[in-house]
């Protein structure tokens, strides 16, 4: 129909310019700017997709970042420590040059100033390893973690190390701690270390002890240092630990208790608890400790009393006036105690430890054996021989690393013979046994040492008939019988009595291997001399009641441990030969800080530690390098995983030139192809017009 209110031609052209330059702007638009979406309206899905990828892409790239930082402090760290080991090096040069007998006493003090100088440029690398002010080897960074991923909580942990002076080397030397020793000097031949004699321990070894200074662990110890050059073994003093005793009831008491020397003023009241006397027990104890080098430590109960410590190792000596006892004080008995020892070797050879015929390895505390050089050891007391039941532990009594030890079982031994004297399960067999039952938590073990008797002096004379081990052996020795017969008399039988015999020079010594009781006796014709064995007091007419040796234990374990008594309080630990306190390791820790290489021994203590500290650091350097090889592999993973988000990105972004410029020729067309339309339908006005002319 043709009309002029509608030019529907007309509109239709318009409509089609109108799109078509839609689509050729967005044709142009993508074009020129190289994205396929510039907008939400062009692709409000895509455009949410693109928004994710780009903050991961972000997030990669900061992540990147941190691994870049990581590495750096890693090198860092490692490069200053390289620094460090090419310092030791030249300071184990210096050391083994001091070591030599050949080096003059002039030449060593000029290699330990030029050790010394060493020492702190050592440190000072430490204090000034730093990335980012951040300083890496001197302890303030401590424990540090870094973002390496981009999800939370994807994190490395990193401690760097600690390369200062004080801190390289073995600071905690393991080696072999004696039980409380006996306050008796050491005299010759009382204890041989690696088959050498340690001298007489001396009173002027030892300034702190107010008494039996001879007898004291300082001097002991001191004694054993002497020949230390030669031994390749160093003693150090350990804490001296008094344990306490049991307190039944709560008294009025005024007294007055001397402990090294001096006078302490002791008040108690039956008005106050047991726990409020042992209190001011403990006040008045330690108001003199700097006078008396000695703390009083609060047991916690009544059964353990008040424990005394003496932390430099001198003797503790107690005495008590008529009024006080330890019963009414929870302090141990009065007396002089000794502290204990331990021996390192300064090598790292083993530790063989023995005694003379004529010694008594008793006064030293140690036992005899050999011991490791890289395990924490502990021996225990031996106890003296008796005719009477021996004392056996009970399930409370002991207590090692914080885990109390069970009762031995008296089937733990089939070795040992029972009498009336002894018992399979009081052995150091059955001992041993009940420790190991909770090695898997203790992380101590424990082994019976071989029961050794040393006799000192042999005179020939009748022995009719010994009695060893429950068996009776027919002697039939005579005044002109040799130790030689002995011996034979003693291994012809080692078969049902397990024990064995040697001459040890001046007498017999009896060998138990695997650590079994030994009960021994004699005829009432007899004496311990025709046999050897004089100095054992062993009885004569004991056939039917012998005397019973029992040997003592060696606990060890990778570091040192602690011994303390159980519940049942401090008497039974005591007499079963255990001493309190951390054992296996010693008191006095050597590090770069502490060496000195102006003496021969020093500077063979010094190769050591060197030798320590050198692997230490080249350690710390190993974990470092593997942390920069593990972070190499982050870096490619985040490397790797951005460069996929961003090709995807660009996939979905990125303009089809091909497609845009086709979709822009067409729709330019289209475009000139609808204004030529609109130009014909708008000639519709003029046939309107010309059918009004005519």
């Amino acid at each position: 129909m043709l009309s002029l209110n509608t030019n529907n031609n007309a509109l239709m052209a318009q409509n089609a310019i109108s799109s078509s330059s839609k689509d050729v702007s967005m044709a142009m638009q993508r074009l020129s700017t190289g994205k396929r979406i510039n907008s939400a309206a062009d692709d409000s899905a895509g455009l949410a997709i693109y928004n994710a990828m780009n903050s991961q892409v972000m997030s990669y790239a900061a992540a990147l970042g941190n691994v870049h930082q990581v590495i750096a402090m890693n090198s860092q760290a490692s490069s200053d420590l390289q620094n460090i080991t090419n310092i030791l090096s030249s300071m184990n040069a210096l050391a083994i040059s001091s070591a030599s007998s050949s080096t003059n006493t002039s030449t060593k003090s000029i290699n330990q100033n030029l050790f010394n100088q060493y020492r702190s440029q050592i440190d000072s690398i430490a204090n000034s390893s730093n990335y980012n002010n951040l300083n890496l080897l001197n302890g303030t960074l401590g424990a540090t973690s870094f973002q390496v991923n981009t999800k939370q909580g994807n994190q490395i942990s990193e401690t760097f190390p600690i390369a200062l002076s004080s801190n390289l080397g073995n600071l905690a030397p393991v080696g072999v701690s004696s039980s409380t020793i006996s306050t008796s000097a050491l005299t010759y031949g009382d204890l041989t270390i690696n088959g050498y004699t340690v001298p007489t321990s001396l009173t002027t070894s030892d300034n702190l002890s107010s008494s039996n200074k001879a007898g004291s662990a300082i001097a002991k110890a001191s004694a054993i240092n002497t020949i230390s050059s030669t031994t390749g073994v160093a003693a150090s003093v350990n804490p001296n630990i008094v344990s306490g005793s049991a307190v039944t009831s709560s008294n009025t008491v005024t007294g007055i208790l001397t402990l090294n020397g001096q006078n302490i003023a002791i008040s108690e009241s039956s008005s106050n608890s047991i726990d409020v006397n042992r209190q001011a027990v403990i006040s008045s104890i330690n108001a003199m400790s700097a006078q008396t080098g000695v703390m009083a430590i609060d047991s916690g109960d009544s059964t353990h009393g008040i424990s005394l410590q003496a932390k430099d190792g001198r003797n503790i000596t107690i005495a008590f006036d008529t009024n006080l006892s330890t019963s009414n004080t929870g302090l141990a008995d009065q007396g002089t105690y000794a502290g204990s020892i331990t021996l390192t070797s300064t090598y790292g050879n083993s530790i063989n430890l023995g005694s003379t015929p004529s010694g008594n390895i008793g006064n030293s505390g140690f036992s005899m054996g050999n011991f490791s050089a890289v395990s924490a050891q502990y021996s225990t007391s031996k106890r003296a021989g008796s005719t009477s039941a021996p004392l056996t532990l009970t399930a409370n009594d002991l207590v090692i690393n914080g885990i109390a030890i069970g009762a031995p079982a008296s089937s733990s031994d089939t070795a040992t013979y029972a009498n009336a004297s002894s018992t399979t399960a009081s052995s150091a067999i059955s001992l041993a046994a009940a420790i190991n039952a909770a090695s898997s938590s203790t992380k101590v073990s424990a082994t019976a040492n071989p029961n050794v008797l040393i006799g000192n002096a042999f005179t020939a004379s009748a022995v009719t008939s010994i009695y060893l081990n429950g068996q009776t052996i027919t002697a039939n020795l005579t005044s002109s019988s040799t130790l030689s017969n002995v011996v034979s008399l003693f291994n012809n039988n080692t078969g049902t009595t397990g024990v064995t015999a040697s001459n040890n020079g001046s007498g017999l010594t009896l060998t138990a291997q695997d650590g079994r009781n030994i009960s021994i006796g004699l005829d009432s014709s007899s004496n311990a001399s025709g046999l050897g064995l004089a100095g054992l007091s062993i009885p004569s007419n004991s056939l039917a009641t012998p005397i019973t040796f029992i040997s003592s234990i060696t606990l060890s374990s990778s570091s040192p441990f602690s011994l303390s008594s159980g519940s049942a309080g401090n008497a039974n630990f005591k007499s079963l030969g255990f001493t309190a306190g951390t054992l296996g390791g010693s008191s006095n820790p050597t590090s770069l800080s502490n060496l000195d290489i102006s003496t021969q021994l020093g500077a063979k203590i010094a190769m050591n530690v060197l030798k320590s500290a050198m692997t230490m650091v080249s350690n710390q350097q190993s974990i470092l390098g593997g942390t920069m090889n593990s972070m190499g592999f982050q870096q490619d993973y985040l490397a790797g995983s951005q460069t996929n988000v961003l090709t995807s990105m660009n996939d979905l972004i990125s303009t089809d030139y091909g497609q845009e410029t086709t979709q822009l020729a067409k729709s330019q067309i289209i475009q000139q192809a609808a204004t030529a339309m609109l130009a014909q339908a708008n000639l519709n006005s003029d046939l309107v017009l010309s059918l009004l002319k005519h």
